[in-house]
């Protein structure tokens, strides 16, 4: 059966065939999706990226600063193209140009981008270079720089697939509701589900069993026993066999205290004069739930060996782990030729910086629950029979250990000498005291009432003068030292950062610090962030690591002369042989 094909008649429309739409090329699918504002500005925030901090970088250092940077720079560079395009049709501005021009002119413009990405790299390879010597570290040179910047990159793309996402998700439910509610309803009901579904499983699912997970891993590596360690068999410390204080109950850094340290039989080698056994006491965590048990446990301890029957009595507050700093302590036992009773406990088991996020409330606790323990017996006594109270603290046991003391007042009243290290600013006393320094002083380095009693020193150079040169007057007791390095990034690391550029950054007073280091929003947050890892890897002197300089500061605090080099560098090469890093 044939089929009948009828022309159309003389007055019909014209048929209207639409052709058939070019297919798109891969490219051109890709760089749909590609907002040339927010490639543009995501990559100026990789060239700040790499901007130099306080110190140099390793790969991974690289990549969160290059993808948190790229991330935010991507997504605002967004918001502009979006917020222009919408003004552009409220105002009926149009602007043509051919297909083949715009792709010209994205091409040009994005050559131009990478070439000046190649000069931006080619300075902070330098820049790196000059950071490293600074410090003392080595420089990852370009290998570092190129797998962190890959890395980094990727994490941005990463967390730009998130908020996609999100944002996806976010119309699926608003497409739900609209079937039953109005648009605006429907926006705002998605919205909310959307808000508390998300911080449900951040907090409740995400946060709960990460901390879960890190403190299982703490308690287990806090019930090990330090490499090279072992139980001491001197009376006068805690964890041997006459303590109150079993020595697998006190955690891996209590351990560390009171098996490390000079015996009497070492000091004397060193100083060449007599000496007595040094007291270490400490508390562990596993048989004191609170820290006033734990307290009353050093207290305990304390009476066993007639602590206050030495001439110094030193309160030193630990770190998050119950770490001591075994420089500080040491310094002491030295100058004083084994005459002091070294107290301390611990309080947690996370380190200082999981410490620091979580909980701020427990070192200052602890702090405060020792000292006033101390400070109690110790004032019971006849004053003519006191020994020296001392405190000491460093990182978050600098925290801890000031939260004893309402203000400066109060400590004075109460000690006859401290030494701070690496201080973070968010304590309140650093705070208060750094906030009234002279005018015309670095908030690296503060000068407080012409140095009569507090002196802030980079280096022990300081201690006689400031930042500056220009003298102190006379150095009062009770006398107080607050050693922190402008290369330091526990110090000077703060929130506030991501918005406002801190006093120090603007007054470039640091001399171990990059003279190109500017401070960027929301850059040098990160930055700064990532840099606290590797400052417990610097050199002493730089960083986060006070080593030989603590000798000086202790000999200053005690009445000392911190100048007399015959006498301390004995102590001080001493101190550098037997030093364990934890």
């Amino acid at each position: 059966m044939s089929t009948l094909i009828t022309p159309p008649a003389a007055d019909a429309p014209a048929a209207v065939y639409p052709l058939p739409k070019r297919s798109r090329s891969r490219r051109e699918r890709f760089f749909q999706h590609v907002s040339q504002p927010g490639f543009t500005i995501g990559l100026v925030m990789l060239w700040v990226a790499l901007s130099p901090s306080l110190l140099p970088r390793t790969w991974w250092m690289h990549a969160v600063a290059v993808g948190l940077s790229v991330f935010v720079g991507y997504v605002v560079g967004e918001l502009v193209g979006r917020l222009a395009s919408w003004a552009a049709r409220a105002i009926g501005l149009e602007i043509r140009v051919s297909a083949r021009a715009g792709w010209g002119l994205r091409w040009v413009w994005d050559v131009l981008l990478i070439l000046v990405s190649i000069a931006v790299w080619w300075w902070s390879v330098r820049q790196q270079r000059a950071n490293a010597d600074l410090v003392g570290l080595e420089s990852g040179g370009n290998a570092s720089m190129a797998v962190g910047v890959l890395a980094g990159l990727g994490l941005a793309i990463l967390l730009l697939a998130l908020v996609r996402g999100v944002i996806l998700l976010w119309r699926g439910m608003r497409h739900l509701a609209r079937r039953l509610l109005p648009q605006v309803v429907a926006s705002v009901l998605a919205t909310v589900l959307l808000v508390v579904g998300l911080v449900w499983v951040t907090n409740g699912v995400i946060y709960r069993r990460a901390m879960e997970s890190a403190l299982g891993s703490a308690a287990q590596l806090n019930a090990q026993v330090p490499a090279g360690r072992e139980q001491p068999m001197e009376p006068e410390r805690s964890g041997s066999p006459q303590s109150h204080q079993p020595w697998e109950t006190l955690g891996r850094d209590g351990m560390a205290m009171v098996a490390d340290g000079p015996r009497a039989a070492d000091i004397e080698r060193v100083t060449g004069l007599s000496a007595i056994e040094p007291i270490r006491l400490y508390a562990g965590k596993q048989d004191n739930e609170s820290v006033e048990e734990a307290a009353e446990a050093v207290l305990a301890e304390m009476a066993r060996t007639d602590a206050f029957d030495r001439s110094v009595v030193h309160v030193t507050t630990a770190t998050g782990t119950g770490f001591v700093q075994g420089w500080s302590v040491a310094s002491v036992e030295y100058l004083t030729r084994g005459d002091v009773a070294t107290v301390s406990m611990q309080y947690s088991y996370f380190s200082s910086a999981l410490a620091y996020a979580t909980d701020r409330t427990t070192p200052v606790q602890a702090g405060k629950a020792l000292f006033d323990a101390v400070y109690a017996e110790w004032s019971a006594l006849p004053e003519d029979d006191r020994p020296m109270l001392v405190v000491s603290g460093e990182s978050l046991g600098s925290y801890g250990g000031q939260g004893a003391f309402d203000s400066l007042d109060e400590m004075l009243s109460k000690v006859d000498g401290a030494v701070w290290s690496g201080t973070p600013r968010f304590t309140p006393l650093w705070s208060e005291l750094t906030e009234d320094r002279r005018a015309g002083s670095p908030e690296i380095a503060p000068v407080v009432d012409n140095g009569r009693h507090v002196r802030f020193v980079t280096r022990p150079e300081e201690l006689n003068h400031d930042v500056y040169g220009a003298p102190y007057v006379a150095w009062e007791t009770p006398r107080v030292v607050y050693a922190q390095h402008a290369s330091d990034p526990i110090v000077w690391w703060e929130p506030e950062m991501l918005w406002a550029e801190p006093d120090w950054m603007r007054e470039r007073a640091g001399r171990d610090v990059p003279g190109a280091l500017r401070w960027i929003p929301w850059v040098s947050f990160w930055q700064f962030g990532v840099d606290m890892p590797l400052s417990v890897s610097t050199p002493g002197g730089h960083g986060h690591h006070y080593f030989e300089e603590m000798t000086p500061y202790w000999a200053a605090v005690l009445g000392q002369d911190p100048t007399d080099t015959d006498r301390l560098r004995p102590i001080q090469a001493a101190l550098t042989a037997d030093f364990r890093p934890r």
